[in-house]
């Protein structure tokens, strides 16, 4: 079983179920947070929305485990295209789940006292008060900072450096992760995160859509491979290099698009519904 699934030779397909990430550090880290949901949660009203909150930061960390924990890891190494797989759970399943869930209070809740004091001083520490996160809850500054990690993580030097480097590969993944639940939060989440109204949400899904779209195109129509760390990799997979390049711009494209239309059209359906409602006059 491997501990670091970038570390290495890259994984061949007759090794590929034996290669699970069991990094101590991050399976004892998902433990941890679902532990300490569990407690903030058992402490909490017993409300219905907090048990379909709970339900969506479980799946969260289902998808969470399967993205990083599973074999799914270990084949990123050698195929562009499941790498891609990684990004979408990440993006566009993950990511969501955690914006609705809104954990932060329940994880707090749930946590050691030291760890509660702990968190309250470094926040004064650091002058970390509402106003000064305001940023974090702008719509635009969010999807200016979602988009440009985005395109920073996909170009061709930051790829292949977090390809050769455990610690970038880790910092790929949590940029990803937390742009994204940022993103998120400001089209799905709470009021006090800062949601905008569904026919804004509309706007922002539909911009991220064409922008994942345009990505994908470069990728699946590119003519040379973009990523010089799969050159040698993904043979043993049946796959030359610049197919499984163009495998993972369609991943990109049609899944992801797909679960960015469905996002669309629920806020959409969300919007006209409450227009609907309004008194006229």
């Amino acid at each position: 079983m491997s501990t670091l699934a970038h570390t290495g030779q890259p994984v061949a397909p007759h090794d590929l179920w034996g290669s699970w990430d069991a990094d101590p550090v991050l399976v004892a880290g998902l433990v941890l947070t679902v532990w300490a949901y569990r407690r903030g949660h058992a402490a909490s009203p017993r409300r219905t929305v907090d048990d379909w909150r709970a339900r969506c930061f479980a799946g969260a960390v289902l998808v969470i485990g399967i993205a990083l924990v599973s074999p799914l890891d270990a084949m990123s190494s050698s195929l562009a295209s499941a790498h891609m797989v990684q990004h979408v759970l990440l993006l566009l399943i993950a990511a969501p789940l955690l914006a609705l869930s809104a954990p932060t209070a329940t994880l707090l809740r749930g946590s050691p006292a030291l760890v509660r004091r702990e968190n309250a001083r470094w926040r004064r520490r650091l002058g970390l008060t509402r106003t000064n996160l305001s940023p974090l809850r702008d719509p635009v500054t969010v999807w200016v900072l979602h988009v440009a990690t985005l395109w920073f993580w996909h170009a061709s030097r930051p790829y292949d450096a977090a390809l050769d480097s455990e610690l970038l590969h880790i910092v790929e993944h949590v940029s990803f992760l937390a742009t994204g639940v940022l993103f998120w939060r400001v089209v799905i989440g709470t009021r006090a995160a800062g949601r905008v109204s569904n026919g804004f949400g509309v706007l922002l899904v539909f911009t991220m859509a064409l922008q994942s779209i345009f990505l994908s195109a470069l990728l699946t129509f590119a003519r040379t491979p973009w990523y010089s760390g799969y050159a040698a990799t993904t043979r043993p997979w049946h796959l030359e290099p610049l197919a499984d390049q163009q495998l993972a711009g369609a991943i990109m494209w049609i899944p992801a698009g797909l679960v960015y239309i469905g996002a669309a059209l629920a806020l959409l359906v969300a919007w006209v519904r409450a227009t609907e409602l309004e008194p006229t006059m």
